[in-house]
């Protein structure tokens, strides 16, 4: 899912002049995933949405070589699902998602491709890397919308669908298990982050931050 912060891969040009690693902070309070589930008896229910929050998160890359270099890595909170109904919000975070046992979801980006500049400032580009839910990891392939603002902030938007049940993942009932929610889950993403400060010279690595992984 998240995961998915990859925008920031696609924001520079590949020609820039001079090679650098940049790194990248998701800002949790300003970034929004969201996933959506087919309510059990869809028809009459409709679907359900619910949030999750974002615990870490992190990109760097070589804007002179962004397909070989570029990493990608988020964390979320699987304990903090919220559709604003308490009830059905207890029963993802407890029985489907086990979030007790398997308490974060992460993504981390294994490749880069595609990558299309509309602008010097705004592109696309084709995000795989592997989605680690319910303590199983599976290959997600997701596209990415980015734009990198006057200020320097980077923001993301995507889109992807998977079947969750691939995770292991209970899929939510009623009326004894008689009535059965959408086995399909499509999260989107609306993802921010701003560039870490570089450490000043002669600082000790130390106090470098630490690469993404």
């Amino acid at each position: 899912m998240l995961m998915a912060a990859a925008f920031a891969l696609i924001a520079f040009q590949p020609g820039a002049a001079r090679a650098a690693l940049m790194r990248f902070k998701i800002d949790a309070d300003r970034s929004t995933i969201s996933v959506t589930v087919a309510e059990p008896a869809a028809w009459i229910r409709g679907d359900a949405t619910g949030t999750f929050k974002i615990i870490d998160g992190a990109v760097s890359l070589d804007r002179a070589n962004i397909s070989r270099t570029a990493k990608v890595r988020i964390l979320i909170d699987s304990s903090s699902y919220n559709s604003e109904n308490a009830s059905r919000d207890r029963y993802v975070t407890e029985k489907s998602l086990e979030a007790d046992k398997y308490p974060t979801i992460g993504f981390e980006s294994s490749s880069v491709v595609g990558v299309v500049m509309t602008s010097a400032t705004e592109g696309t580009a084709i995000v795989t890397g592997y989605l680690t839910l319910h303590g199983e990891s599976h290959a997600m392939t997701i596209s990415v919308h980015a734009t990198l603002g006057a200020d320097g902030v980077f923001t993301g938007d995507g889109e992807v669908k998977f079947n969750y049940e691939d995770f292991g993942v209970k899929v939510p009932t009623l009326m004894f298990h008689t009535l059965l929610a959408g086995d399909e889950a499509t999260v989107r993403f609306h993802i921010v982050a701003v560039g870490e400060a570089a450490p000043a010279p002669g600082a000790s690595p130390a106090g470098a931050a630490a690469p993404p992984h």
